[in-house]
């Protein structure tokens, strides 16, 4: 474990993780009690389509994910192949210009999976916000929401697929233990949010307990979004610029083979 933590972009990842985790546990907690206050008269239609939100657009959203991730890593991987033979260097060649180039320059095969954690948190964030700012449309309230979850979810298998080629075959599964343990960490989320939540309905006399709760998940939810993008950020720029652990823990690897 001491190895694995020593690796820059692990470090970064886990730091990520944990705010991430915060986001999506504060949601899955707190979410249904804030929406059957804010619709009192839709929270049987609530149950059903949050039911459907959460299996149908998360389920979505893993999956594209996933396969949107595995996508630019082989173009990644092909392009890198192609300027090493020099075929991006005629004239036209679309890989050499523009956003290709920047994400060539600045993503390797590996962490241009991050870009799934980065701009979907990114994009989570108005989506979450307008879900508990729509006043009294429900359905506008649950379009957001449906719309956050198709954008947030896609985290996961990139995440994890970063992860583990970080740390090399044998270490993979102390490496998905502690991802399991930040996930646990990140339950304090919740219940500190929940914590200041009734505290803040004794003492407000002017807000009612659905305006209270809404005011607090949009600042917890969406700075837990925005400081993990940042973070999955820092983390794919660790992994280029520096790499004495991820090189030791891969020399270890090759040791033990």
């Amino acid at each position: 474990a001491g190895q694995i933590l020593s690796i820059p972009r692990v470090q970064f990842i886990f730091v990520a993780s944990f705010l991430r985790f915060c986001s999506g546990l504060m949601i899955g907690v707190w979410a249904a009690p804030y929406f059957k206050q804010a619709f009192p008269d839709d929270a049987a239609q609530y149950a059903v389509v949050n039911a459907f939100i959460v299996g149908g657009m998360g389920l979505t959203s893993g999956i594209l994910g996933g396969y949107i991730a595995d996508g630019l890593g082989s173009w990644v991987k092909k392009s890198n192949e192609e300027a090493l033979s020099g075929a991006d260097t005629e004239e036209g060649t679309p890989s050499s210009t523009g956003m290709a180039s920047i994400l060539r320059d600045n993503f390797d095969e590996e962490t241009i999976r991050l870009l799934l954690p980065i701009v979907g948190s990114l994009l989570a964030i108005p989506a979450w916000y307008q879900a508990t700012h729509a006043g009294t449309n429900f359905e506008a309230s649950m379009f957001w929401l449906g719309v956050e979850y198709l954008v947030a979810e896609c985290w996961f298998g990139p995440t994890i697929a970063v992860l583990q080629s970080s740390v090399g075959a044998s270490r993979t599964g102390t490496a998905q233990g502690l991802f399991v343990l930040t996930g646990a960490f990140a339950n304090s989320a919740p219940t500190l949010l929940g914590w200041i939540y009734g505290n803040k309905v004794i003492d407000s006399t002017t807000s009612s307990s659905s305006e209270v709760l809404a005011g607090l998940l949009s600042v917890g939810v969406c700075a837990g979004y925005l400081l993990s993008s940042v973070f999955f950020l820092v983390s794919a720029s660790a992994s280029a610029n520096g790499g004495g652990g991820l090189q030791r823990v891969a020399q270890d690897t090759k040791d033990d083979e």
